[in-house]
């Protein structure tokens, strides 16, 4: 035949010669060759050689009728995959104890990576729905603090236009600021939250409009965009579009409806229920930050922006070019510079505190992926340990099933056929149970998900995980016995089960190390989040109300002598923002003999009275600040030890300081506070008293009576203002709630370490019952000539806990290393120290010493006589 020198594909010819006995191979392949021929002949190489891999698959798993088979009927088929299947469920009947373990392991690995794999699935998608999603990007500073780069997440607002203006790249820009207002139609009178942004925004993002049309929003002085919720809300049952409604917005003024957004999805890192003009925004509440002959405005990170770049547009040219802007723009020496960052991505990597290589949440999302696989892992361990334990006893049976003709591939399918049933079983037994622990799992992560079961992803990956893990765990045990001669098999049963006990011993290392690490990492970040809550931050945070001042910044002295005849009421003070949330670093900041080379950023924040005294901040020199503002027009500065550092002032008081173009001096030398999260080190701080530009009071209470005393200052509040609700929040709240993120880290760490303890535990308990009963004749001579049950426990657990040892061994330079790693993330943390290791080491071996111990106590209590009778 002229196409005999052709051969077909030799990796198929390999792979089937791994599964067909030598006594069939000839005939096998031989058929195979004249098939593959006349394919060859007829329709060419490509088509012969696709054919060759499919006929070669059917063949090996008994759904083919091809030559070789060609006597075998479908329903001769059908009933070898019925038989194997119920030869499957009739050996994990009769293994009842190893298969509940078996199942019950698996599918408490399988639901916990499920609801695991939910959570990274949420966080991946955030912000992913935007239609110009790959152009989208968000525009950041980088600064030069002192010789240290330093990413504001912020940008001068006074530079967006001159970008848009600039750089054709650039197609839109927006500005974004988070705030909130008084709705108020008819008897309905609400504090909503929303942002002010300029009319671009629904350009930009994907945020569906249910009525008006893009082009028109914003398109007023006194226009505003509202979500279906509040549309609902301000007018029931009717459209919004084009109703007047009443906002205090620094003032009382009626606004159109202009447009009415649907649902923003929860999958969004921007929430709002009303969109405001910026440009109103900044003339009416922040005209400084737009000032076009004010340096200082081009140098104040004070605004989000986002922009949408054109197509084919290179973000990295573009941040080539936005290198030199700023020093375009202020004619200062500086090496600031703005970039841009995928908007996408950011949610993810939000946290800039190593420069421009970001970090943040995407951190947290591999951690839980890294411990998804791994409980899965221990899991997969855990029925492969005990599939190879019982394989070992299973040693004649394949003999006899080899004898009697049953080829290698029957064999391999009959194991990978049971580890299939088990793990279907348990996955069936996983998405049920996710199903009913996703409401409390919600809970915890704070998310609304929902498992997608009509999803043909979410199906397709079910599918996925269900075959891996049933052959990745039915794999061995199946290659392993399957690979035997039959004279082998039983000249040579022992043999074999002590070789399989090399792999057992090597599993439970590796299941005990992964446990050990978890333990390991659970405790130090349970200590570093302890540390945290507990740390001295140089302030204080606990009893203070913070809201908003709004009408009442009009007569603050008198709101604030009232609050105070309030018993229980310590103090009162008036900020423009919250003093543990400072960063607002610019260079607005000078000082006589500052080195003309240096740039150096200062985070300033305008202060009122009862600020010190309010938080407890501690002055070191100096005083605070007078009680009557100089009417002379001169400022008065504290400056926190950061700053003074940063300044070389051995005695800062009475220094003379330059902030935002205000002349005035140093009063106060305050001791260092964390005005931002532990994540980051203390900058310098400077507070300027400007009673006149403050928005926000901080009212100190006794802890005793916080209901009374709420209610009284509310009832004070309302007199002050009265059209704004007294929406107020504790500052000690506020802290917590940046690390909310960490807490949900840490909760589910603990819960999912939990979950592969105590996996690995049920393997453990099934290993040792496994053991234990193949030793029951042994145990009862044992007994017989004197031996006592503590004799017998040093004997069964001495082996496991060799193993237990090594894994501890194994586990505590990899646990170190993490958790060094993960604590890196904190400029303030804690020393991890020896603790958490010995901890994590008592516990592997006080586990499975329990483990062990019950079933080598249930089998010495057996009376010698059953026990000589077993068989």
């Amino acid at each position: 035949m002229e196409n005999q020198n052709h051969t077909p594909p030799s990796l198929a010819r390999w792979l089937a010669s791994k599964f067909i006995d030598d006594t069939y191979q000839e005939e096998f392949f031989g058929d195979l060759q004249e098939i593959y021929d006349e394919r060859l002949s007829i329709k060419g190489k490509a088509h012969a050689n696709f054919m060759y891999w499919v006929d070669t698959f059917h063949l090996l798993f008994g759904f083919s009728s091809i030559k070789l088979f060609r006597n075998q009927t479908l329903s001769t088929t059908m009933n070898m995959i019925e038989y194997v299947f119920r030869m499957a469920f009739r050996n994990l009947r009769k293994s009842t104890l190893f298969s509940v373990i078996n199942i019950t392991g698996l599918a408490f690995g399988l639901t916990c990576s499920l609801l695991i794999s939910l959570w990274v699935w949420d966080e991946m998608s955030v912000d992913k729905f935007h239609a110009k999603g790959e152009n989208i990007y968000r525009v950041l500073g980088d600064v030069e603090n002192n010789g240290e780069s330093k990413v504001r997440e912020n940008v001068p607002s006074a530079l967006a236009q001159p970008m848009l203006e600039r750089f054709p790249e650039i197609q839109e820009i927006t500005r974004v600021f988070r705030g909130e207002a008084v709705f108020e139609s008819g008897e309905t009178k609400f504090s909503e939250t929303g942002i002010y942004a300029d009319s671009s925004l629904l350009s930009i993002f994907s945020f569906p409009l249910k009525e008006g049309k893009i082009e028109s929003i914003l398109s007023g002085a006194q226009s505003v965009v509202i979500s279906e919720r509040l549309a609902e809300k301000y007018f029931p049952g009717e459209s919004a579009l084009g109703k007047s409604i009443s906002i205090v917005d620094k003032e009382k003024l009626n606004y159109v409806v202009t447009g009415v957004l649907k649902e923003i999805p929860t999958q969004s890192s921007l929430q709002f229920d009303f969109v405001l003009s910026y440009d109103q925004f900044e003339a009416k509440q922040r005209p400084w930050w737009n000032g076009k002959t004010n340096v200082h405005a081009f140098t104040n990170f004070n605004v989000e922006a986002y922009v949408s770049l054109a197509s084919g547009a290179d973000p990295v040219q573009l941040n080539h070019k936005l290198q030199t802007f700023i020093h375009d723009y202020t004619n200062l020496e500086t090496e600031d510079a703005l970039f841009v960052f995928p908007f996408t991505e950011y949610y993810l990597h939000s946290d800039f505190s190593n420069g421009r290589i970001p970090t943040g949440k995407i951190q947290y999302v591999k951690l839980l992926s890294v411990i998804a696989f791994i409980v899965l892992l221990i899991a997969c361990i855990n029925f492969m340990n005990l599939s190879t334990a019982r394989a070992g006893t299973r040693v004649k049976e394949v003999g006899v099933r080899k004898i009697i003709g049953a080829p290698r591939f029957q064999l391999l399918f009959q194991f990978i056929a049971e580890s299939f049933v088990i793990v279907v079983i348990a996955m069936a037994i996983a998405l049920a149970a996710a199903h009913l622990l996703l409401p409390a799992f919600n809970v915890i992560t704070q998310k609304q998900m929902v498992i997608p079961f009509t999803s043909p992803v979410f199906i397709g990956t079910i599918l996925s995980v269900t075959i891996a893990t049933g052959i990745f765990a039915g794999c061995y045990p199946a290659f392993h016995l399957s690979a035997f001669a039959p004279t082998k098999i039983f000249r040579s049963a022992g043999a074999m089960k002590g070789g399989l006990s090399g792999i057992r011993n090597g599993l439970v290392v590796v299941q005990f190390t992964l446990s050990i690490i978890f333990i390991v990492f659970t405790i130090v970040v349970s200590n570093q989040i302890e540390f945290i809550q507990n740390k001295e931050l140089g302030i204080k945070k606990e009893n203070i109300i913070e809201h908003t001042l709004h009408g009442a910044a009009k007569n603050k002295q008198a709101y604030r002598n009232e609050l105070l005849t309030i018993p229980g009421v310590r103090s009162v003070g008036y900020t423009e923002h919250n003093p543990l949330r400072i960063e607002n670093g610019n260079l607005g900041v000078s000082w006589a003999g500052m080195p003309a080379d240096e740039e150096i950023y200062f985070n300033v924040m305008q202060v009122g009275e009862g600020l010190v005294e309010t938080f407890d901040l501690q002055i070191l020199e100096g005083s605070d600040f007078p009680e009557k503002y100089a009417s002379e027009g001169e400022k008065y500065f504290i400056i926190n030890e950061a700053a003074a550092k940063a300044m070389q002032a051995e005695n800062p008081i009475g220094m003379q300081l330059k902030v935002w173009g205000y002349d005035g001096k140093v009063v106060g030398l305050a001791r260092n506070f964390h005005h931002r999260s532990l994540m980051h080190a203390i900058e310098p701080v400077v507070l300027i008293y400007k009673p006149d530009e403050v928005y926000m009071a901080y009212i100190g209470i006794d802890a005793n009576s916080r209901p009374e005393l709420i209610n009284q200052i509310q009832s004070v509040y309302q007199k002050y203002e009265p059209e704004y609700t007294f929406d107020y929040a504790f500052v000690e709240d506020q802290v917590d709630a940046s690390y909310s993120d960490v807490m949900t880290i840490k909760t589910l760490a603990n819960l999912f370490s939990f979950a592969g303890i105590f996996i690995s535990c049920l393997g453990l308990f099934g290993l040792s019952a496994f053991i234990t009963e193949q030793r029951t004749k042994e145990t009862g001579i044992r007994k017989v000539l004197g031996a006592s049950g503590f004799s017998l426990l040093k004997l069964f657990s001495t082996g496991f806990l060799k193993l237990v040892l090594v894994a501890i061994l194994i586990a505590t330079p990899i646990a170190w290393y993490y958790s060094t790693h993960w604590l890196s993330d904190y400029a303030y943390r804690i020393d991890i120290g020896v603790a958490p290791f010995v901890i994590a080491g008592g516990l592997a071996i006080l586990i499975a010493m329990i483990t062990v111990s019950y079933n080598t106590i249930r089998a010495a209590n057996v009376n010698p006589v059953d026990s000589l009778k077993y068989e």
